[in-house]
C-alpha cells in the first residue's frame, strides 16, 4: 500500500483486488505477478510481465519496510482509536524518529536485526482499518478506469520487452 497520491501526480501502488480506477496502479491480471513466480518460471518477457514483475518487487519492498516498522513501533501494528489527524501524527512522528536513529546511529541493532532477514515482509492478514475514518470512495467509473488503463499502458511500454 504505497501512500502516494494522484493528484499530486502519484498513484496508489494497489494489489489485483482492487479495481481499475483513477489513482489505483495495479497490475495486469492474467499474467504472472508474484515474486516467487518469476524466480522458478522461465525467463520475463514481454512488458507486461516486466510491469508486473517490477510493480510486484516495489510492492514487495514498500510492505517490507512497512512491516519492519511495524515491528519496531507497536503502536502502528496496533493503532488505538484516534482520530484520523492524530493518527496520521502518529505515523509521520514514527518515520521522523526511525530516520532521526537511521542517520545518526549507525550501529542500530534492533532494526539491523529485523533488516537482515531478506524474507520479512509484514503477515498481518487482518488490514481492517481500527477507528473511525472520513475517506471515501466512488466507485470507479468507464472513463477513470479508462485513463489508468492509458496510464499503466504508458508506463508499461517505457519498460524493455525482458529482463
Amino acid at each position: 500500500h504505497a501512500l502516494l497520491f494522484y493528484s499530486l501526480g502519484k498513484y496508489y501502488l494497489v494489489d489485483s483486488g482492487y479495481p481499475t480506477f483513477m489513482g489505483f496502479l495495479g497490475p495486469y491480471k492474467k499474467t504472472r505477478y508474484h515474486l516467487p513466480q518469476f524466480r522458478i518460471g522461465p525467463r520475463i518477457r514481454g512488458r507486461v510481465e516486466v510491469f508486473n514483475y517490477y510493480h510486484s518487487s516495489l510492492r514487495s519492498t514498500i510492505e517490507r519496510a512497512f512491516g519492519l516498522c511495524k515491528a519496531r513501533w507497536k503502536i502502528l501494528g496496533n493503532m488505538p482509536p484516534f482520530a484520523l489527524k492524530t493518527q496520521n501524527q502518529i505515523i509521520v512522528a514514527c518515520m521522523a524518529i526511525h530516520n532521526f536513529i537511521q542517520r545518526n546511529d549507525k550501529s542500530d541493532g534492533e532494526f539491523d536485526s529485523l533488516d537482515e532477514d531478506n524474507e520479512y515482509i509484514d503477515s498481518d492478514e487482518d488490514e481492517s482499518e481500527v477507528g473511525p475514518s472520513t475517506t471515501t470512495w466512488e466507485e470507479p467509473d468507464a472513463q477513470s478506469t479508462l485513463q489508468m488503463e492509458r496510464f499503466r499502458e504508458s508506463l508499461k511500454n517505457m519498460f524493455p520487452t525482458r529482463i
